[in-house]
């Protein structure tokens, strides 16, 4: 295999040794956020331990679990819990010996869940003092009831229920180890402090970017035209038909008689989810302003400022906590996503996270990825953050500052390229902004203006990869200088500066993702109108938009050691590039679109053919919506398929891809040669799969 010709992400040294060691060491070793793990040594070494029964136990085989490993252990009981890399399953264990368990069931090694393996070693880096608060994730099917009253034995300790699943626990550090040997816990990381991805901005930001009145229209207020939806307009694809929803700080005034004018006939009903709401108004301002961008009919501005689903219909969540003031929910991501899915919301988006534990996959991303699981036709978008610094001061934005939920594998992860917007809003170089000669004080940078390059990617926009190495954010739409609808609640913030009485600026990962969540809704009423899909699955609606996305290598600073983007797509800062409507809105006719709900097996091939012709490229996409993994293992991926493309010559081009559940092989018109193509679906490793296989969705075209 050639390295160089695949394109792979920059990663940190110890990551690419890490994954070259996880081919090499297949079934030897658990692979775990704390550390790798020769489970077989282990139990070896604890000989009294291998006669005992604990109740949560990892078993390792030497070959590849599939379904009939899984219905093994049913038969023997045995529930199912995670399943561990390499090879590995937890399980809730029903009286065997460890020794047993190895013997019965052929299993490598086995051994009882330890502690150590539990915590977020970011939670055991910290050096706090006194008591903090974490997060503690309980495994499915455990006594809620019988795990508080064991953790209020323990001295000094604060404890508040916030799911099922799921307790926030005030604990000194001492005590963490005490927590982490209960048979119930899964996972422990630090309480995450929820924020609306909106970059912030000062007052003497706003200040010196102030217009007495509002700018002449350009166009490019909202975002849209940059992407292409006026084309999908004109082609009559504007959402009708479709349900989307949203989780944020609330819509206007939150009663649908008296909304804002642009969303007023869109606005279904909404859901008060935040700690102690009893409403949904946003007394923020920024829920107001992501609705719009997806669904704003642009009544008020005569159609010039409008959502790019603006034929849709949107049920939003507040998730505004007016006893916290902030962002405040219960955690089960069941109650936040359950009701507008049994509404009939297809499309849900984000524009929140925590920028705590950067790249982490945290028990939030595995939450979000066991619903999408769960329920396969429901997207997911989360904004991937706004923590993207040049911090080591070489000219170019740092690596790995993605935040949860953004890092889960199932949900479309979204970056902030420029908009086009030379007056209004904020028009300060970014290094004179907040903080920017820290962040962004070294040139092209430091010079650069937030709206002026629409194929740059925004400075503050954050990058992957993730810590093991998955491509984050996967795709990038303008968040920069967006124009869309204010709310009128008293306390609503201005955000980036008033355009007018019904409308704000504002910037952020928070803006590029309803922005993309609109073409999300496009994407889903073109594969049912035209393509004849008719209930698409998420995978299939994620892998339509990346296929049709533009790369926009180099980037927006030209070529030389200081360019934005050091190689063509995928890479950590664009992921496969920008939204294209335009593109997306012309596939039928001459792409292959297979949802494939049934999927592939371990061992099994599935294969089809494209004929391309002289002169034209090809492109192929591969998503599917992997199972849900443990916080505590070191790689997100437990279902492994592949992509293989073989040449009408007999070349067969595969990237061998053990880390992300979204590949693309493409050629260009140069490169491609004519005749027909075999695109073949490989299944390499399932062991979690929906009756031992592995659905996807996979796009092939020829252009």
């Amino acid at each position: 295999m050639r390295f160089d010709s695949l394109r792979l992400p920059q990663l940190p040294l110890v990551l690419v040794l890490l994954f070259l060691g996880w081919s090499a060491q297949a079934g030897d070793r658990l692979q775990l956020r704390s550390g790798s793990v020769a489970l077989n040594r282990l139990q070896g070494q604890h000989v009294e331990e291998s006669r005992q029964t604990p109740g949560i136990v990892v078993l390792q085989w030497s070959n590849r679990i599939d379904a009939s490993t899984q219905q093994l252990l049913e038969r023997r009981g045995l529930e199912v819990l995670r399943y561990l890399p390499e090879d590995a399953l937890v399980i809730r264990n029903r009286g065997y010996s460890l020794d047993t368990l190895t013997a019965e069931l052929g299993a490598r090694a086995a051994s009882a869940l330890s502690s150590d393996w539990k915590v977020d070693p970011a939670v055991l880096a910290a050096r706090d003092s006194g008591k903090k608060w974490v997060l503690i994730s309980l495994f499915s099917g455990s006594n809620m009831s019988a795990f508080l009253q064991d953790l209020r034995r323990i001295p000094e300790i604060s404890v508040l229920r916030l799911s099922s699943g799921e307790v926030a626990v005030a604990l000194r550090g001492e005590s963490l180890r005490q927590v982490a040997s209960h048979d119930e816990v899964e996972w422990i990381q630090d309480l995450p402090i929820w924020q609306t991805l909106d970059f912030a901005m000062n007052a003497s930001d706003r200040a010196a970017s102030v217009a007495a009145t509002p700018p002449a229209l350009t166009g490019y207020e909202s975002g849209t035209k940059l992407i292409g939806f006026e084309e999908a307009w004109m082609r009559g694809f504007t959402g009708k038909g479709q349900v989307v929803s949203m989780a944020d700080t609330g819509v206007d005034t939150g009663v649908v008689a008296t909304l804002h004018e642009d969303l007023r006939s869109v606005v279904l009903k909404g859901y008060p989810l935040g700690i102690g709401a009893k409403v949904w108004e946003d007394p923020q301002g920024h829920g107001t302003h992501v609705c719009g961008s997806v669904v704003g009919t642009g009544a008020r501005s005569g159609g010039a400022i409008r959502g790019g689903a603006y034929q849709a219909t949107m049920l939003p969540s507040s998730i505004w906590s007016p006893i916290m003031d902030n962002l405040a929910f219960p955690s089960d991501f069941n109650q936040l996503f359950k009701p507008p899915y049994q509404d009939g919301a297809r499309v849900h988006t984000n524009s929140w996270g925590s920028p705590r534990n950067p790249g982490a996959y945290d028990g939030f991303a595995s939450s979000v990825d066991k619903f999408v699981w769960e329920n396969p036709d429901f997207l997911v978008l989360f904004a991937a953050g706004n923590s993207g610094e040049d911090l080591d001061r070489d000219g170019r934005i740092d690596p790995g500052s993605v935040g949860s939920p953004a890092t889960a594998k199932n949900v479309l992860s979204v970056g902030a390229s420029e908009n086009l917007l030379a007056t209004g809003g904020i028009q300060r170089e970014v290094g004179k902004l907040r903080d920017g000669e820290k962040k962004w004080g070294v040139e092209p940078l430091a010079s650069d203006k937030l709206s002026n390059n629409p194929n740059g990617i925004a400075a503050f926009s954050s990058r992957g990869p993730t810590l093991d190495g998955r491509i984050k954010p996967e795709i990038v739409a303008p968040g920069t200088n967006i124009v869309s609808t204010r709310s009128h609640h008293p306390k609503a913030s201005l955000l980036w500066g008033e355009y007018d009485s019904e409308y704000v600026y504002a910037g952020g990962t928070s803006m590029a993702t309803p922005i993309t969540a609109g073409a999300a809704v496009i994407a889903r009423q073109y594969l049912i109108e035209k393509a004849s899909v008719s209930s698409p699955s998420a995978a299939l609606i994620k892998a339509t938009l990346v296929h049709s996305a533009i790369d926009l290598f180099p980037g927006q600073f030209g070529v030389g050691p200081k360019q934005e983007l050091p190689t063509p797509r995928p890479n950590i800062h664009e992921g496969y590039g920008r939204v294209d409507l335009d593109r997306l809105t012309q596939l039928a006719g001459r792409t292959l679109f297979i949802d494939s709900r049934d999927g592939v097996a371990s061992g099994a091939t599935q294969e089809v053919s494209v004929d391309v012709a002289a002169g034209a490229g090809f492109r192929a996409t591969l998503v599917y919506t992997d199972a849900p993994a443990a916080p505590a293992a070191a790689r997100a991926l437990v279902n492994d398929i592949d992509l293989e493309v073989v040449t009408p010559s007999g070349e067969v081009k595969s990237l061998n891809d053990s880390t992300n559940n979204l590949e693309m092989i493409e050629m260009g018109a140069a490169q491609a040669q004519a005749g027909t193509y075999r695109v073949r679906v490989k299944g390499k490793n399932i062991p979690q799969g929906k009756n031992g296989r592995q659905p996807y969705a996979l796009v092939v075209s020829s252009s």
